[in-house]
């Protein structure tokens, strides 16, 4: 990238200074061009990516979040339309802050003379949404209390506000089953005459859950010290453990995992305490313990990790709340017996209508006040008179002054009746008796009989205060920073159009071409635009652009050079080896003679190395018809050179490999069938036989071009399954049975039969150790071993392996380093000079060269194949010293099954060739 030096300081530094991410990107390739201080930070505090300028968010980003924002990105440069996404959850920073939220934008700028941009701005909104997901919560909560909810319903609600507002996927709220309100084992009394004092053992159980296994459903256990519900009733405060591993004396729900049951691997539980009411019995059980502990909220994960104070403190909260509203479910399941038993249990009611901290209003299907809660009075300011009272009257001699009344003051009862009878909600503000602010949430609620008729309404005031201060507040914030961040936009728009002529040329300069590409001043041949591709390549072929170790410090350096002089000392060479001048070359021609040209050239280096170069160059005439300058495209096409000579030696070689057993076939049948020769039986079948073998012989190396074809072009298919090494071991020792007893070596097999079943091709995995195995035996003296070993590979003693290393090893002759370099390509037979005879007497091959008649694909296959398996075919050895091939492969971590028939094993001839 070249700029003027001093170009947009102030606007670096306006950028750097910003609490919000700025991204701009390529519109055709989404290149990233510019990236803010405050993004360039949290990117590398979650991927430790130090360099983002010049990359794509495919190449920074992780699989799951790059496949959500490549469609957003295309989409706003396909439509130009600008798109924000307000609130986006991210669990990056789980350990440190939980989940958090992020406002997204995506703009699409159009700036004359430059290539057109995507503007990407990332803002933290996590204070603001999580104040909405807690009212939301809390509204979530009191509308299953306003209405006839069972506690199912609430505590189902319960975890839906645990997953929206923490992003606690696994996650149970564990109550005692004997702890309920004081109340209601009295009201079990009156309907089914159980006395107070049974002695129950007392248990918990899970009575809501989010991602637990089938095997914890329903989870239950007893109240005892390997339950933390034990621990926290006793220590009255929250309990992190962020390691289980270190507190085996607690049981857990298992957490469910791809179908898995898995002991959480950290745990937050966080106590539910009971609510105080005015009743005799609460209070005097809180007398002897001032918080009383009925439960627990708590939040797995299936690793070890921590919880941020923040996370923890919300939580803390949110289970008062929750203590509140399964206390406030259980008194409406009260509420709803002492509607049906009312002549009966008048004290129960008024327990229950003084224990709710909301204000509870109940009226008769006549909308006459029947009861009302103290809160409902303090609120309204009512005095005991207004029990009898018409409820609009009751409202108008009240001290509580309305902001707005939310239903009709002209047909007031008919409003009232309608709304209940819907389910409606108002939110209201006033001023209490006590001269206090509040905002209200107002539900109302029809009581039916066992028939479905209606008897009573109940109304009930919600104190949603707080919630709609803060809710109020973080509206004027987005408000403020929504003009703020247009302002700032407005700014760096107008910094981008200030510098349209500079970015426009390094748009062109920063073109990631695989070729090179010059522009050449005609009137005195020099360099007007280069890319750094260019200067890559002008470097390796020899051109002086000093420093060669900095391409993008030579790419400022060349500018302006004369080009013919850099180019006119390279001495370069046509397909037919004579040199051509400089003068015939395409960049003179299309400077000199105004023509467009192609040509293919090579020169050599001075380490000998040939390089071919492809050249295409054509003018460009001004308006006048002038040849003004020319344009140089030129690429390094050596690779593509070498490729077509390993073409052809391919062939040449396959053609002279073929020949060979294709003679020996057609002069042992020529040989039969001549009329003038006789043969007797055993002498057709020696013919036969040995046609036989030389047909085998063709399969084989026919087989060893496809499978070398396969390797080349990445197609070989592997059928993984788990393999027990002894049994491959001892399968491969069967195979090999003729070839160690003619080679009159021994072998030897280091395996423990312990050794876990390690992940690969059976039969891929037999064709490499059987090449290995048989050039061992080629090369190994008589009377010596070839070892073969297995041993596992792991961290530490007492863990298990994570893979096993297999190597075959000979005393024989062993490799020079040189033959070592030509190992694993494609023809090596290790031929000192060339291909001896296929007829050489075995008894040269304990010399120093190791020599073998096949195709010499066998180790070249092998490797491929090894690589498949994702691992690497490594050989270590020296003249007089032998030889050890070896690979890993990876432990298999299922359960292995039998996947193979068991089958006679039927000795073949060995299918690996050195």
């Amino acid at each position: 990238m070249m700029m003027d030096s001093g170009h947009g300081a102030q606007l670096e530094y306006l950028l750097n200074t910003m609490s919000v991410g700025v991204l701009l990107l390529d519109a055709q390739d989404f290149t990233i061009r510019y990236v803010n201080h405050y993004l360039q930070t949290l990117v590398a505090a979650l991927w430790q990516e130090p360099q983002m300028i010049g990359h794509t968010p495919a190449e920074l980003l992780p699989d799951a979040i790059h496949t959500q924002l490549q469609p957003l990105l295309q989409q706003v440069a396909r439509t130009r339309q600008r798109m924000s996404l307000a609130e986006v959850p991210f669990e990056g920073f789980l350990e440190v802050r939980g989940r958090t939220y992020w406002r997204i934008s995506i703009e699409y700028h159009v700036a004359t003379g430059q290539p057109d941009q995507l503007l990407l701005t990332l803002e933290d909104n996590t204070d603001a949404v999580r104040a909405r997901l807690h009212i939301q919560g809390v509204h979530a909560i009191s509308s299953a209390l306003a209405g006839p909810a069972s506690l199912p319903l609430v505590l189902e609600r319960i975890l839906y506000v645990l997953q929206e507002t923490f992003g606690s996927k696994r996650c149970a709220i564990i109550l005692l089953d004997n702890s309920v309100p004081a109340i209601e084992p009295r009201l079990t009394e009156l309907e089914e005459s159980l006395p107070e004092s049974v002695a129950l053992t007392r248990t918990a159980r899970a009575v809501a859950q989010l991602g637990l296994h089938a095997v914890s459903q329903p989870w239950e256990a007893l109240v005892d010290e390997k339950i933390l519900l034990q621990a926290v009733a006793r220590e009255h405060r929250t309990r992190i453990i962020t390691d289980t591993r270190r507190t085996p004396q607690y049981i857990f729900p298992y957490l469910n995992h791809q179908g898995e049951p898995h002991r959480p691997g950290s745990v937050l539980c966080v106590p539910i305490f009971e609510p105080h009411t005015n009743d005799p019995v609460s209070l005097a059980s809180a007398g002897r313990q001032q918080r009383t502990v009925f439960g627990t909220i708590e939040v797995y994960h299936l690793r070890a990790r921590g919880f941020p104070a923040e996370e923890v403190a919300l939580l803390e909260q949110f289970a008062q709340q929750a203590g509140l509203a399964i206390q406030n479910a259980r008194l409406f399941r009260s509420i709803d017996r002492l509607a049906r038993t009312a002549s009966r249990n008048v004290r129960q009611k008024e327990n229950i209508m003084q224990a709710m901290p909301d204000g509870v209003i109940l009226v008769d299907p006549r909308w006459r006040v029947a009861d009302v809660n103290q809160a409902a009075r303090d609120l309204m300011g009512w005095s005991e008179s207004v029990l009898g009272q018409s409820l609009p009257l009751a409202l108008e001699q009240g001290q509580a002054r309305w902001q707005r009344m939310p239903w009709s003051t002209t047909n007031f009862v008919e409003d009232l009746e309608r709304r209940a009878l819907a389910g409606r909600k108002d939110e209201v503000k006033l001023i209490g008796g006590n001269g206090t602010a509040y905002s209200i949430q107002i539900s109302y609620t029809p009581i039916r009989d066992e028939l479905g008729d209606i008897f009573a309404f109940i109304i009930i005031y919600h104190d949603m205060t707080a919630q709609v201060a803060d809710r109020e507040r973080i509206e004027a914030e987005v408000v403020a920073r929504t003009a703020e961040l247009k302002q700032r936009n407005q700014a760096l728009q107008a910094a981008q159009e200030a510098q349209a002529t500079t970015s426009a040329r390094m748009a062109l300069l920063l073109e990631r071409l695989p070729i090179g590409v010059m522009l050449v001043a005609a009137e005195d041949n020099t360099i007007s635009v280069i890319n750094r591709q260019a200067v890559v390549v002008l470097q390796h072929i020899g051109v002086q652009l000093p420093p060669a170790d900095d391409p993008d410090e030579a790419l400022r350096r060349v500018m302006q050079q004369n080009c013919e002089q850099l180019l006119q000392s390279l001495p370069m060479y046509n397909h037919d080896a004579n040199q051509v001048p400089y003068s015939e070359q395409p960049l003179a021609i299309a400077l000199q003679r105004g023509e467009s040209s192609e040509a293919e050239l090579h020169l050599q280096k001075s380490d000998g190395q040939t390089i071919y170069l492809l050249f295409n160059a054509a003018p460009l005439r001004g308006p006048d018809g002038s040849i003004e300058s020319a344009i140089l495209v030129f690429q390094d096409i050596t690779h593509i050179k070498l490729l077509e000579r390993t073409r052809e030696d391919f062939f040449t070689t396959m053609a002279h490999e073929l020949k060979t057993p294709l003679a020996n076939i057609r002069a042992h049948l020529s040989a039969l069938l001549a009329p003038d020769l006789h043969w007797t039986s055993e002498e057709q079948y020696d013919y036969l036989q040995t046609a036989d073998q030389q047909v085998d012989r063709l399969v084989g190396m026919i087989n060893h071009f496809l499978d070398a074809s396969r390797v080349e072009a990445g197609a070989l298919q592997l059928s993984r399954e788990p393999i027990l090494l002894p049994e491959l071991f001892e399968d491969l020792q069967e195979r090999l049975e003729a070839l160690i007893s003619a080679s009159n070596a021994r072998l030897a097999i280091q395996a423990s039969d312990q050794l876990p079943a390690v992940h690969g091709d059976y039969e891929l995995l037999i064709s490499v150790l059987t090449n290995l195995l048989s050039n061992a035996f080629r090369y190994a003296p008589a009377g010596s071993a070839v070892q073969l070993s297995a041993e596992p590979l792991g961290e530490g003693p007492r863990q298990r392996p994570h893979s096993i290393r297999i190597s075959v090893k000979d005393s024989g002759p062993g490799i020079s380093q040189e033959q070592q370099q030509a190992l694993f390509t494609r023809f090596s037979t290790f031929a000192a000079l060339s291909r001896p005879s296929s007829q050489r007497p075995p008894g040269n091959r304990q010399k120093a060269t190791r020599w073998s008649p096949a195709t010499g694909l066998g180790l070249y296959i092998s490797r491929g194949i090894i690589e498949a398996h994702g691992s690497q075919l490594e050989v270590s050895s020296r003249p007089g010293h032998g030889a050890t091939f070896a690979f890993t492969l990876p432990v298999f971590k299922g359960k292995r099954r039998l996947t193979r028939p068991i089958v006679p094993v039927i000795a073949t001839p060995a299918r690996g060739e050195s």
